[in-house]
This record gives C-alpha cells, sequence and structure tokens, in this order.
C-alpha cells in the first residue's frame, strides 16, 4: 500500500493532456501538418506560438475535464469511455476552432474551414490516445500487485475483501466495526462483529492506517482535507467528516500524516 493506485489514478489524466497537448504541438510545428501557414498569422503571431498555444488549448481542457468531470460522471466500462473521448474529440475541435479564427482575426468564420478542423483534429487525437493508452499500460504494469484487504468476524463467518486504496474507514460501534469502502466513487458501509482495538493489530502491517479517535481508525491516503473549527480537528475522508482527537490533532495540524 506504501503505492497509492488513487495517486496514481490522480495523475493519469495529467498524462493524457500533456501527450494530447503535445501530439498537437509536434504535429503542427514539426509536420508543419494540414497546410498550416508558416510565417506569421493575421494576429501578428508566429507558427512557433500558435502551436505551442494550441499544445497548451488542448493540454488544459482534457486535463481539467479527466481530472475533475470525469470521475462525477462514473466513466468506468468500455462504452462511456467510447463516448466520452468522442465528446473530449468534439469539444477539443470546437475550441481549437475558435482559436484558430482569433489567430487569422476571424477570416475563417465559415463551415468550410469548421469541417477541416473537424476531419484534421481527431486524427491528431488518434495518435494521442493510442499512445497515452500504451504508456498508462506500462505505468499499471509495473506497479506491484497487493493482495485484498480482509476483514473478518471474530467467529470468521462474515468476511469481508476489497482492495487495500477502496478503504476509507472503520468505525466503533459497540460490539461490531463498520468497515467504510469506497465501490465505484460512492461510501460503503459493512458491519462485522470485532472490537476496533483487534482490528487495528490485524492492520498494523499497511501503510498510512491509523487510529485517530477511539472510536476510528482512518486510511491517512484518502484523507480529502483537514480544517480546525472552535479547537477542533476535523477531516473529510469519502463523503464523511470525522473528530480528531486531542491526542492525535497535532500529527493533522502538522501535516505529518497527510499524503498528497
Amino acid at each position: 500500500m506504501k503505492i497509492s493506485f488513487k495517486l496514481i489514478e490522480k495523475r493519469l489524466p495529467y498524462l493524457f493532456g500533456l501527450v494530447s497537448g503535445f501530439c498537437v504541438f509536434y504535429f503542427l510545428y514539426v509536420f508543419r501538418a494540414y497546410g498550416i501557414q508558416k510565417g506569421y498569422s493575421y494576429s501578428g503571431h508566429s507558427l512557433l506560438f500558435r502551436s505551442l498555444s494550441f499544445g497548451l488549448l488542448t493540454f488544459g481542457y482534457i486535463t481539467i475535464l479527466e481530472r475533475w468531470l470525469k470521475p462525477k460522471w462514473h466513466i468506468n466500462n468500455l462504452p462511456r469511455k467510447f463516448f466520452w473521448n468522442v465528446f473530449l474529440i468534439l469539444l477539443g475541435a470546437q475550441l481549437i476552432f475558435i482559436l484558430f479564427n482569433y489567430f487569422w482575426n476571424w477570416q475563417e468564420w465559415n463551415l468550410v474551414a469548421y469541417g477541416l478542423i473537424l476531419n484534421e483534429f481527431p486524427l491528431m487525437m488518434a495518435l494521442s490516445l493510442i499512445l497515452y493508452s500504451a504508456i498508462a499500460s506500462l505505468i499499471k504494469q509495473s506497479i506491484p500487485s497487493h493482495n485484498l484487504m480482509t476483514f473478518s468476524s471474530e467467529n470468521g463467518k462474515d468476511v469481508l475483501k476489497i482492495k487495500p486504496d477502496d478503504f476509507l474507514f472503520a468505525e466503533a460501534m459497540e460490539n461490531y466495526v463498520a468497515i467504510f469502502f469506497d465501490s465505484k466513487g460512492k461510501t460503503k458501509r459493512h458491519l462485522i462483529r470485532k472490537p476496533l482495538k483487534i482490528l487495528a493489530k490485524e492492520l498494523e502491517n499497511y501503510s498510512g492506517i491509523l487510529r485517530i479517535h477511539r472510536s476510528y481508525l482512518v486510511n491517512t491516503y484518502q484523507i480529502h482535507s483537514v480544517k480546525q473549527t472552535k479547537g477542533k480537528v476535523l477531516i473529510n475522508i469519502g463523503d464523511k467528516e470525522l473528530s480528531v482527537s486531542k491526542k492525535h490533532q497535532k500529527n493533522f495540524l502538522t501535516g505529518t500524516v497527510i499524503h498528497p
């Protein structure tokens, strides 16, 4: 668990944006693709500046949408991924068309030029999608696999197995422990009959598992934010807000247990 799958997944949108932006820049500036004008545009910008601008625009919009919008839409199966990529390409074509017209003082604001952009931009994005898929696959393959975390009741009849990075926190409930975990973007709960202190000992070998309160055991890799209000320290994890006991507040306020 020292290598967080969630952390790597959060970096992949930046990789996708970077690869896409570079491909657009490389096609335009190095290959002079699609008959791009080599001299200065009507707006007075050079080929290098225009190529960089198209590349940065592509990097920006893809990174933003992949990082913040895609997780909310739960793009987690093949059909949805296909339509998501089509959406990205079509949106990018509109943005590229607007920037293209800016450089040429809106002289190309017509259906013919728009049709050319709709034909050319998807071709550049096709290569970036192939490169990104290959790189992302290599990254995921290089991560050592981890066994599932096993939570079992004292009598062994009730067993829950989840990925280490899906575990959010455990809450003591009299003779039971409620295991909270992430399932496709939603927080779910599973009760097992076992004292929290016994569960804490069982999870000692997992990095990032910390007791923050007599009633809570959390996965610090999943903490979204920490706030202090009226002498209390509260952490946001999953869709829950938990209170940190005074014994453990110092670590959270200094950031020594927070993972990026």
